[in-house]
């Protein structure tokens, strides 16, 4: 009686064993078809890795959504798993104002630039006194815009500041205006004013040559672009290796053909320190 107690006993913690490790083999190894969210621009991106990523087993849909921050909202939420198309320090300001949890899974993949255009003139020195300039009204961005406006002698901002505003303007020597508006805003804002700062990605929405600038950035390669999640999913294989297919020759060539002249792709983490 007390050899078959025992033979029952072990064949209960063998069967809940088993049990157990059949539900956490399943639990992590199968994935819902993932949802990737992003603008029109960044189904561009989708569409150049996806077909590399499903070779690697997974099933996906693309979630169309029309502004950056919504895409952002909805990673944060669940509703999608990746979001694609911002900049590192864009989620962390995001992180900081939601009080969200988004990471960018490695590897990173691309950074863009932005650059200070005119339909007007034809260099920096052309700009007019009292002329209008357009830049972006999202924190991290007019940081890039005022720097750029610095560095060409436009303006010139406080010292040592980690951000900046228009209000950290310390001298304008042409009496400018400085107009802040939405960034998808700025490119059709050439039409009337001298000029404004510009990401390339809206120059090449706009069927506009993004490598026109009068001048462009010196920041952008510390902004990096991939693959966003929340942060309990920084280093889940779907996230890392969708971060891999976008960084495919494959996926590179089509990127590039869709916006000449608007990524440079990364070839290791470290250059965007």
């Amino acid at each position: 009686m007390k050899k078959i107690i025992s033979f029952l006993s072990l064949l209960l913690v063998t069967t809940i064993l088993a049990t157990g490790c059949g539900g956490n083999n399943k639990e992590t190894s199968e994935k819902k078809t993932i949802k990737i969210g992003g603008t029109s621009i960044s189904q561009i991106y989708y569409d150049a890795c996806k077909e590399d990523f499903e070779k690697k087993g997974f099933k996906t849909e693309f979630v169309p959504f029309d502004a950056n921050p919504v895409v952002l909202e909805a990673c944060n939420s669940g509703d999608v798993d990746i979001a694609i198309g911002q900049h590192l320090k864009f989620i962390n300001s995001f992180n900081q104002n939601k009080s969200a949890d988004l990471v960018m899974a490695k590897p990173y993949v691309f950074y863009t630039g932005i650059g200070l255009y005119s339909d007007k003139h034809k260099s920096v020195s052309e700009i007019p006194d009292n002329g209008k300039i357009a830049i972006m009204n999202d924190p991290m961005n007019s940081d890039i815009a005022l720097r750029i406006l610095d560095e060409q002698g436009l303006i010139k901002l406080k010292p040592d500041l980690d951000v900046y505003t228009a209000a950290d303007i310390a001298e304008n020597p042409k009496k400018l205006e400085i107009v802040e508006m939405d960034q998808a805003q700025t490119v059709t804002a050439l039409k009337d004013l001298d000029a404004a700062c510009v990401f390339f990605t809206h120059m090449s929405s706009a069927g506009k040559d993004p490598r026109t600038f009068l001048a462009r950035d010196t920041q952008m390669v510390k902004y990096p672009m991939g693959v966003i999640v929340k942060k309990e999913n920084e280093n889940a294989k779907w996230a890392t290796e969708f971060a891999e297919s976008m960084r495919t020759k494959d996926s590179q060539d089509s990127i590039n053909k869709e916006f000449p002249g608007v990524f440079n792709f990364y070839k290791n983490d470290d250059e965007a320190k």
